[in-house]
């Protein structure tokens, strides 16, 4: 139910569905805040039912005195009362100064104010508990948009909310608490998904959602993303169609890279023991790789694109790099310290640069020198038979 006037008795009702609970257990305690019954109010005396009525409320918009800001004031007129929902609970009336614990209507519900000659606006002291972030927590969070939802101390617990929290306190970067599943919200306009702990904490992007262009960050990311994406320090799993730039990640997974774009991968290293999996790159046909500072095992597949230009460049500090049969076109030059194992197909052209392929070149030169030398002997006289 809503916040409801019955115009003839001047009473206004409000529930408990209404606020915000803050409190369980011992004792039930819950939130109204005064800006949000301001507009609540003003709505229902926009309506064709409430227009003809007096008013029921006197506001005063948050002022600066003295480099201070003070609250708002909403104050309860022209004989109105109020009805809390009858039961044992108490609620706290934060954001305003306001009369309305004077013209509340006596029950069970104890109501209490915050009201100060000197009360600072509690929606600017709250906002700054963001802290240039919001929260989101599925398991403990709440729904809703007003302040102080949101915050780390009280999380919000659904993507939608926490976009429009965001969007109103013009944040870029949300939170997660506990793992989630990002799904239908559009976050295209570019925002950073962070964690506390990628060990423990699961991002998984469904396809239906819209993250291009946005950062994840100290997450163990898996799913479907939708290109142009940034990823710092991160565990990554499988990933369909993605581009931009990975930085000092662990990847366990196969990257599917999004067509005729680049992905760069710097300073990381593949998560995987010997017998397991190995890390793949899947080129999608036409996608482009740099590949710089690598660690581990990578493997390279489906490359198709017959895009000779430098669509792939390969720069290992140590490990193997194994060709695909189902690289079947492009130019793969592979530099560094590693174990080239090639079995592309078609025209595909792996260039072996690397160091272990120059120390191969050179002791079979090597060889080939003692070789010769040592024939060389056979034919020479040696001087006791001269």
């Amino acid at each position: 139910m809503a916040i409801t006037i019955d115009w003839d008795t001047k009473i206004i009702s409000v529930n408990k569905a209404d606020m915000i609970l803050i409190q369980s257990a011992p004792t039930e305690i819950y939130q109204l805040n005064m800006d949000f019954f301001h507009d609540t109010l003003r709505d229902l005396e926009d309506d064709v039912d409430g227009i003809v009525f007096d008013t029921t409320h006197r506001y005063v918009d948050p002022i600066t005195v003295g480099g201070v800001i003070l609250a708002r004031v909403v104050e309860i007129i022209n004989g109105y009362t109020v009805t809390f929902e009858d039961g044992q609970y108490r609620v706290n009336l934060t954001g305003a100064n306001t009369n309305l614990a004077d013209v509340t209507n006596v029950n069970q519900v104890s109501v209490s104010s915050s009201n100060s000659a000197g009360l600072q606006d509690l929606s600017t002291i709250l906002s700054a508990a963001y802290q240039g972030e919001v929260c989101v927590s599925l398991t403990r969070g709440q729904a809703g948009t007003t302040i102080p939802i949101g915050t780390r101390s009280t999380p919000v617990n659904n993507l939608a909310d926490a976009k429009a929290i965001a969007d109103a306190e013009g944040l870029h970067q949300i939170r997660f608490l506990d793992s989630i599943t990002i799904d239908t919200v559009d976050f295209s306009g570019g925002y950073r998904f962070i964690s506390d702990s990628p060990a423990t904490i699961v991002v998984t992007v469904a396809p239906g959602a819209n993250v291009r262009n946005c950062d994840f960050e100290f997450c163990f990311v898996q799913g479907t993303l939708d290109g142009n994406n940034i990823y710092r320090q991160c565990l990554l799993g499988d990933i369909n169609f993605t581009s931009g730039f990975i930085f000092q990640c662990s990847l366990s997974g196969d990257i599917q890279l999004e067509p005729g774009v680049i992905l760069a991968i710097f300073d990381s290293f593949s998560n995987t023991l010997a017998g397991q999996p190995n890390p793949q790159i899947d080129f999608n046909g036409s996608g482009q790789l740099l590949l710089r500072n690598y660690s581990g095992v990578i493997e390279l597949h489906n490359h198709t694109d017959t895009n000779l230009d430098g669509d792939v460049c390969i720069d290992m500090s140590s490990g193997v790099v194994i060709v695909d049969s189902s690289c079947t076109a492009g130019f793969f030059p592979i530099r560094g310290i590693a174990r080239v194992d090639d079995f592309s197909t078609g025209t595909c052209n792996v260039v072996d640069l690397t160091v272990n392929q120059s120390i191969e070149d050179n002791a079979s030169s090597l060889a080939v020198i003692n070789d010769g030398v040592q024939n060389a002997s056979l034919l020479i006289p040696h001087t006791t038979d001269l």
